[in-house]
């Protein structure tokens, strides 16, 4: 399999999961609640490294026919191991400029990150942008920098100030697109969306963060350090994933290994289960 890009049909729609890189993480960074150990024993027992935790970063193009819309834009130069969303769009035929929508479903920086060139220009110089309004809201007021690392406030408002007059802030759940729809999932963020994308009969939930690693799904009372609001994002948690597996939705989990990050959820005791597809090539 291409590890870079992965294309699937949704209904009439065609999409593309692009890969942006992948980073390692500290295991207290995704389970900042649970003993060292009790992580590193459930990893072993996977056969998985015990001293980090591996993610993709995984990103979302939809071409409807009449839009061609990305979920999120990549991290860019944010770390060695990012910044290959652009290369990797063209690699799978798709220019930058061919993007009309762009939807972020937060403004942490490896969501956000790829806003703009080394210049200052943004990178999808043809898009509307759609945020959460009380994303942007929070990410340019005086209480981001009491709820956030000073670098990640700094990164969104240099990210996003350049392209405001691109931007629909959104307040209520709705249809933006035909067949593209936003739906409330706070938590991880003030403003955290998730994108439902349907055709035909099939239906696509991109989830951005409400979980970071499908051990989240199993163990929903584990939480990783960077939720902003734990209790709403345990809210948001299961509204999500409960509506995942009855209506047996695919799903894009942004950090779920392995890449194309795409499968399905299904319900299991008192959490769920990620079951990836066998993506082969």
């Amino acid at each position: 399999m291409d590890t870079e890009s992965y294309q699937f049909r949704l209904g009439d729609f065609e999409c593309v999961s692009i890969s942006d890189g992948s980073h390692n993480y500290p295991l207290q960074d995704f389970f900042a609640n649970v003993p060292k150990e009790q992580i590193e024993e459930l990893l072993r027992q996977r056969n998985l490294p015990t001293d980090h935790i591996t993610t993709p970063y995984t990103y979302l193009l939809v071409n409807t026919g009449e839009h061609r819309v990305l979920v999120d834009m990549g991290a860019g130069n944010l770390l060695p191991t990012t910044g290959r969303l652009v290369q990797n769009m063209k690699a799978a035929g798709i220019e930058p400029a061919e993007i009309n929508t762009v939807i972020i479903t937060h403004a942490h920086p490896d969501h956000i990150g790829g806003t703009l060139d080394d210049e200052g220009n943004p990178v999808f110089p043809s898009a509307h942008y759609y945020i959460w309004k009380d994303e942007w809201d929070f990410w340019f007021s005086k209480t981001a920098f009491a709820k956030a690392p000073e670098i990640f406030v700094k990164i969104a408002r240099k990210n996003l100030e350049p392209v405001k007059d691109r931007v629909s802030l959104l307040d209520h759940e709705s249809e933006i697109l035909p067949g593209i729809c936003v739906i409330a999932a706070p938590g991880h963020t003030p403003g955290h969306i998730v994108v439902s994308v349907s055709s035909g009969d099939e239906q696509l939930l991109y989830i951005g963060d409400t979980v970071l690693y499908p051990l989240h799904l199993e163990h929903p009372d584990w939480t990783p350090i960077y939720d902003i609001l734990p209790e709403k994002a345990a809210a948001s948690k299961r509204r999500i994933f409960d509506r995942a597996a009855a209506e047996k939705a695919w799903v894009i989990g942004q950090h779920f290994p392995p890449f194309p990050s795409l499968g399905h959820v299904i319900k299991k005791g008192e959490g769920w289960q990620w079951q990836p597809i066998e993506a082969t090539g």
